[in-house]
């Protein structure tokens, strides 16, 4: 009777041993495949960070050439602001030379009808 009660409570405890083993296996592929797959999210959140560095990095390019060509325009503006103006003046010292080159006419035609 005591080798029985001896050999039940050996085989209790193997079971015991067996199904805590199986638990603990489980959870232990369960930990594996998470953390697979926690893996596999860092891999492509560091991709998707690359791809929006690259992006940041070819904006910050078009950015600096958007300014270089930007200060050209206003350089050409400017340019053009100054030949306007030169221009101008130009015309107003023409206009200024026709007005009294017209007046020393009208005083000619003026002694020329006096005669």
């Amino acid at each position: 009777m005591n080798r029985t009660i001896v050999t039940s409570l050996v085989i209790c405890i193997a079971l015991i041993t067996l199904t805590g083993c199986q638990k603990s296996q489980e959870s232990d592929s369960g930990l594996i495949q998470r953390a697979r797959l926690v893996g596999n999210e860092n891999l492509q959140l560091k991709k998707q960070l690359e791809e929006k560095d690259l992006k940041i990095a070819q904006l910050e390019k078009d950015i600096e050439q958007l300014k270089t060509e930007k200060a050209q325009a206003a350089q050409k503006a400017g340019d053009t602001n100054f030949r306007i103006m030169q221009i101008v003046a130009e015309t107003e010292k023409k206009n200024q030379a026709l007005v009294q080159e017209n007046e020393k006419l009208k005083q000619e035609l003026k002694k020329l009808k006096v005669q």
